[in-house]
């Protein structure tokens, strides 16, 4: 009776051992392939597909739509002029993922450049706006003030941060033990 228990401990122990095996050897795949799944903290490349965004350009001091703004994309050269409603038709880019996170945690998205430019407003200029391929976002809603309203005729330069739980994951796995 004690060998036949031992026998169905040990086919037991060998079975468990050999799913704990091909979970591992699937999560090593899919670590590998990558994957949609913020929570795993690995995510797949765009895959060729493009990021989508509407942005919306409004006066700053009043909230007012801005028509006729000119939206350039520095990274792919193309221009797209606000329509009444201060946004431009859906704007496809490609998406390029910055790798240098990757050994650390990678990001799921692509960042762009946008440029605003309106005759009598102060330029604007917005960096690494995040974008996911094969997700349209609308927005951002871009501030534009009269120059006659800024004092330093600077453009405006905005940067957008990365996205919040990806920040925390970053904080949470290089936090120092206590």
């Amino acid at each position: 009776m004690k060998n036949i228990q031992k026998r169905k401990t040990l086919i037991t122990s060998i079975a468990v051992s050999l799913c704990l095996l091909l979970c591992a050897g699937t999560l090593g795949f899919v670590f590998l392939q990558g994957n949609e799944n913020p929570s795993l903290g690995v995510f797949s490349t765009a895959g060729g597909k493009d990021g989508i965004f509407i942005p919306c350009v409004m006066d700053g001091r009043t909230g007012e739509p801005i028509e006729g703004a000119k939206v350039i994309i520095p990274e792919t050269g193309e221009t797209y002029t606000t329509g009444k409603d201060g946004k431009t038709q859906a704007i496809a880019v490609p998406i390029t993922r910055d790798e240098r996170f990757d050994k650390m945690i990678q990001k799921p998205w692509g960042e762009i450049s946008v440029l605003v430019y309106k005759d009598g407003f102060v330029p604007y200029a917005l960096f690494y706006l995040e974008l996911l391929a094969g997700e349209t976002r609308e927005g951002p809603e871009i501030l534009m003030f009269h120059e006659s309203d800024v004092s330093s005729g600077e453009p405006f330069s905005i940067i957008e941060g990365p996205n919040r739980t990806w920040v925390k994951a970053m904080i949470e796995k290089y936090q120092p033990a206590q």
